[in-house]
């Protein structure tokens, strides 16, 4: 019978930018402790140090994972970095929480899944949309949508203001998990892998569109276009879902068709959108939830993971496709240009001693 501590597991984070700030707020929301924080920017670490007292602060991770007694770990650096801190901290025997992609390529994602399985280190990325208030309703009224038509996520960011070409086509290959995850939760079949056809007007967009077994799946992301939405439209056959994935709430539309319901959409329309993002704030602001709505969610069931010895929110399977499909749109599109983001990549490094 597995023992499970009522101590707080001792959490590090390596990355203590804005989503180390957020990764290291929901560790202590989920009743772990944060008592390691890891940036190559001295001011950095300090400043995020500063809000946890009992956190000693390194360089780097590998410092880190060497010196710091780690009962979990979150990586919350640049994609470029994930594959040598993952593998680093399973050779270590430390669980870790990684910023999506879990690594830049579906053959290193592979390898890292393969290595984590072999050692018995829970690893898993950080798909937290799949952990939102919106997303689980969705889940749950999926039942009412019918057989559904198409399923199509939009996000228009801002978070490339300033940013060259070949960073913002970085930055939208970062953002493709998040639709391809989601699209995953509500398909009944697989992620198709061939059949997508992918355009990339400029650099920071992308549209790809692929049927799945009937189903549409439409994804378009741009670093330009405005205003900033992110939102998934469950459109099926006797309903229709809208996601507002940047808030986290869901609303169901009705598909039965009559003039009055037809003159009257708008205005039910409005007010179902209004109760439910009302209803959402008020969730969130119990929760103290200002950003990243579904990041607190993920992090405690990964924890709950760890503390039982149980099984990845995320599967080692649900993440390997993922990480295909994006490969596959990622080459297609011929985003950044550079090798670096295709997956006929040189095999793998050594298993860490």
């Amino acid at each position: 019978e597995t023992v499970v501590s009522n101590e707080p597991l001792k959490a590090g984070i390596v990355g203590a930018g804005l989503m180390g700030r957020w990764h290291a707020w929901a560790v202590q929301k989920a009743g772990s402790a944060v008592v390691a924080i890891a940036d190559l920017d001295a001011a950095s670490r300090q400043r995020l140090a500063s809000r946890y007292p009992a956190a000693v602060t390194f360089a780097d991770g590998e410092s880190m994972l060497a010196q710091a007694p780690l009962d979990v770990l979150h990586v919350c650096t640049s994609s470029s970095t994930h594959y040598g801190l993952v593998q680093s901290a399973i050779g270590a025997g430390v669980p870790v929480l990684v910023e999506k992609p879990l690594a830049p390529t579906a053959t290193e994602t592979t390898h890292l899944l393969d290595l984590a399985r072999k050692r018995d280190v829970l690893i898993a990325p950080v798909h937290q949309f799949l952990f939102q208030d919106g997303v689980v309703r969705a889940h749950h009224l999926l039942a009412q949508v019918g057989r559904i038509v198409r399923i199509e996520q939009t996000v228009c960011s801002a978070g490339g203001a300033g940013s060259s070409g070949e960073q913002l086509d970085t930055i939208v290959a970062d953002i493709l998990p998040h639709p391809l995850s989601l699209m995953q939760l509500f398909l009944r079949t697989p992620l198709p892998q061939e059949g997508w056809v992918v355009l990339r007007p400029r650099c920071g967009e992308l549209h790809a569109l692929c049927d799945a077994s009937g189903t549409t799946l439409a994804i378009f992301i741009s670093m330009e276009a405005r205003p900033t939405v992110c939102t998934l439209d469950l459109i099926g056959t006797d309903a229709t879902i809208h996601l507002n994935l940047y808030h986290g709430y869901a609303v169901i539309e009705p598909g039965r068709a009559s003039r009055t319901r037809k003159v009257t959409h708008p205005f039910r329309s409005a007010a179902g959108t209004l109760a439910a993002a009302s209803l959402n704030l008020a969730r969130r602001a119990l929760r103290s939830e200002a950003a990243y709505p579904g990041l607190l969610g993920l992090v405690r069931a990964f924890h709950h993971a760890v503390r039982t010895h149980g099984e990845s929110p995320i599967s080692a399977a649900q993440t390997a496709e993922v990480a295909r499909v994006r490969d596959r749109l990622v080459e297609d599109a011929g985003l950044v240009g550079g090798d670096r983001w295709l997956p006929n990549q040189p095999e793998a490094g050594p298993e860490p001693s």
